[in-house]
């Protein structure tokens, strides 16, 4: 038989590439389209090289080590949390332990456009720390926050996550590819390969393989929840997921995070919602929060994370997940974010123990808990547990989109580690996170626990 030539290699590839994006094409009613954007698409991986002049790298370096800030419960309002020193320096404060990195200028090549002057900077809390020692860490990327006006067909923001705490590199893009499956409105992704040019220091050097992430903004919003012109925000630092901060909005600046100034009325939704949830009595919190939340969408939510064993979420109650208040019907919807830890990476604990899918709360969490105390929603909840796993949480699905991930990221990744083994880089490493198991073992164990849960074997 001959050997195979490249170009029907090529289309093996593509065909098998599109063969996925069918399996996990997004549900229509979560208002996406399949996977066909430039930029996000399951299984592309892009070559991205940065280049910084030697004094810009060095600022790059003066970023305060989160470890020292830990505990302080997030920045000012503001979806960057961005401020501006007296030397014209930005500077970002991060959302999660404080951190502050500064935003450099650099250029990039993206595939093959580039673009001069774009911002730059480090990103990350915990798997930020976990990459002290390397130069393989979370990146952002702005092309317009120094003046600039061109995107990367259409896309401004973009998110480069180092992965620093999942040894499999695929937790993220595939568990946000379940998301959108399942229905939830979920951020897409894409791989990069990435360089780093600095005069005298680097040439080229492989800083390694990333997710490219999708960032939760307007745009985002417009695509998957239109006509998205809502208040969007990231809660951060709080103990339980919707908190009652009291009556005057300044109060729910530095936990709600709001991504741009409230309007009145939105202040008011915002504190009536965080009032029903945490203060209303059993009776109107039942009576009422149908008219403050999408519960069907909801309950979609935490169902893909237990079923995902994601305890760094909102099951958790903190953080990692945007809340949006959509204009359609002035309630609010749940949004995902930060996977690097689903597939049961937050702990070494087995997945069948670590969570019950239908009690999937480890901590206090109001808004879950009254939820799924009304016999109803409790039924619906299962009845979406249920659909799921016997049309998206499957085995034929989801194996198979693993297998196209490891294919696609073998090289490149392969190549990371070589070059990282010539620094002599070490990385800080996390004593409790990403030491979960394998992604393929815990879907073997996951499945099967999941279907022995909700009665189907």
């Amino acid at each position: 038989m001959p050997p195979t030539s490249p170009f029907a290699l090529s289309l093996l590839r593509i065909f098998a590439a599109g063969f996925v994006v069918l399996l996990l094409a997004p549900r229509s009613r979560a208002g996406e389209a399949a996977d066909n954007d430039p930029v996000f698409s399951l299984t592309r991986l892009h070559r991205v090289a940065l280049t910084l002049s030697t004094a810009e790298w060095n600022v790059l370096q003066q970023e305060t080590i989160v470890e020292r800030n830990q505990g302080a419960g997030g920045g000012p309002a503001g979806d960057e949390s961005d401020f501006v020193r007296a030397d014209g320096r930005t500077i970002h404060i991060g959302g999660g332990f404080g951190g502050t990195f500064p935003w450099v200028h650099a250029d990039v090549r993206l595939d093959g456009l580039v673009l001069q002057d774009v911002g730059l900077r480090y990103k990350g809390n915990s798997s930020y720390n976990a990459s002290l020692g390397s130069l393989h860490r979370n990146l952002k990327l702005k092309t317009d926050l120094h003046g600039g006006k061109d995107t990367w067909e259409g896309h401004g923001t973009l998110n480069f996550n180092a992965e620093v705490l999942d040894p499999s590199r695929l937790r993220e893009s595939f568990s946000y590819a379940v998301f959108r499956a399942a229905g939830v409105p979920a951020p897409r992704t894409s791989f990069a390969e990435v360089t780093l040019t600095v005069p005298a220091q680097h040439a080229e050097t492989n800083l390694g393989l990333y997710t490219l992430v999708e960032n939760v903004n307007r745009g985002f919003l417009k695509r998957v929840l239109p006509p998205g012109t809502g208040l969007l925000l990231k809660p951060e630092g709080a103990r339980v997921g919707v908190p009652f901060l009291g009556e005057d909005w300044s109060g729910y600046l530095y936990n709600y995070r709001p991504e741009r100034p409230a309007t009145p009325a939105e202040q008011k939704r915002v504190i009536e919602f965080a009032r029903l949830v945490n203060r209303a009595p059993i009776a109107e919190f039942r009576a009422g929060i149908a008219s403050f939340l999408d519960v069907d969408a909801f309950l979609r939510f935490v169902a893909v994370n237990a079923l995902l064993v994601n305890h760094d979420s909102f099951l958790r109650g903190s953080h990692n997940y945007f809340l949006y208040l959509d204009p359609k019907d002035d309630r609010f919807r749940f949004i995902p974010w930060d996977q690097d830890l689903s597939l049961a990476g937050f702990s070494n604990n087995s997945p069948g123990a670590e969570l019950s899918v239908l009690r999937p709360w480890s901590t206090d969490n109001p808004l879950l808990q009254r939820v799924l105390s009304d016999p109803a929603h409790t039924a619906r909840y299962r009845a979406i547990l249920t659909e799921l796993a016997t049309t998206v949480f499957t085995r034929g699905k989801l194996l198979p989109l693993l297998d196209q991930l490891e294919a696609v990221i073998a090289a490149p990744l392969a190549a990371e580690r070589a070059a990282a083994a010539r620094r002599g880089d070490v990385f800080a490493g996390n004593a409790r996170l990403g030491h979960g198991p394998p992604p393929r073992a815990f879907l073997e164990e996951r499945l099967t626990e999941v279907a022995e849960q909700l009665g189907l074997k």
